[in-house]
């Protein structure tokens, strides 16, 4: 039987910040083994924007027929998802349900891009606080976040701060546990997840996004859902630390890897993967 190889947090030319086909994105995912593939393009509204990217928002039509087309085209070969990131912020529930209502998305990733709506890319928004306070008040504002919604299947890459403040990395988590139990235990009741995030490694965090501080934390609380993905926006990033992350969480007593059909978890041995 084939080892399955999974990839679901994946950008293409839908996404502002990707100028790679969708098709180039498909071809190498086969080309290196991928099983399972989803493609999650951006969708954030009432963002902090920048010359360079004026819009992060989606041609809905053109996207679902590209999806369904290779989907038919690399059926048998390679499971292909529809998905999204949606970026979340706490007014955003209305907009959100509405935009994932009309989608028919396997998947869908809630991520916090930006908090108090400043961008945590331009690095703006640690500017106003203290190291401390700026974490605190990240892990507050995502929990209102996860909890705004049940619209989602996935919460991403849990501490998103580090890649753009990566001196913070010196601040344990462990002072912000009881936000983020607040965040696992609303998600777990609900059936909702995390993903594991590679893409941490491509910006030189020497670990995923979140930390292994999280992930363990997450499975203590009882946490079964999770994914995985490479952030990929570029072919070169597709499957970025599969194995490694594989044998990372058979470590932490994690059993499953989940995908998703129709916003609907669908469970998958750890030994599927090995």
């Amino acid at each position: 039987m084939q080892k399955k190889k999974i990839d679901f947090h994946v950008h293409s030319d839908f996404s502002s910040d990707s100028e790679t086909p969708l098709e180039n994105m498909v071809m190498t995912a086969v080309e290196s083994g991928i099983t399972d593939l989803a493609i999650t393009d951006h969708v954030d509204y009432d963002y902090d924007l920048t010359a360079d990217i004026t819009s992060w928002e989606i041609d809905e039509a053109a996207y679902d027929e590209a999806i369904q087309q290779f989907k038919e085209q690399y059926r048998g070969t390679l499971n292909l998802y529809k998905g999204i990131e949606f970026g979340v912020q706490p007014h955003l529930a209305e907009r959100m349900e509405t935009f994932i209502s009309r989608g028919n998305f396997d998947f869908v990733i809630a991520s916090q891009h930006t908090v108090d709506g400043i961008d945590l890319y331009n690095g703006a928004y640690f500017n106003q606080y203290s190291a401390l306070e700026s974490i605190r008040h990240y892990y507050e504002m995502y929990d209102q976040c996860a909890k705004m919604t049940n619209a989602y299947s996935v919460l991403g890459h849990l501490d998103l701060y580090l890649r753009y403040k990566k001196d913070l990395k010196t601040v344990s988590v462990i002072q912000f546990m009881d936000i983020i139990d607040s965040i696992f235990d609303h998600i777990i009741y609900q059936g909702k997840g995390i993903e594991v995030n590679a893409g941490g490694h491509k910006y030189k965090l020497g670990d995923n996004n979140p930390t292994i501080d999280i992930l363990r934390r997450y499975r203590e609380k009882g946490g079964e859902v999770i994914t995985l993905g490479s952030d990929a926006h570029t072919p070169n990033y597709l499957g970025l630390m599969h194995d490694e992350n594989i044998a990372l969480l058979d470590g932490l007593g994690f059993k499953y890897i989940c995908s998703f059909e129709k916003m609907k978890p669908v469970f998958h041995s750890l030994n599927e993967f090995k």
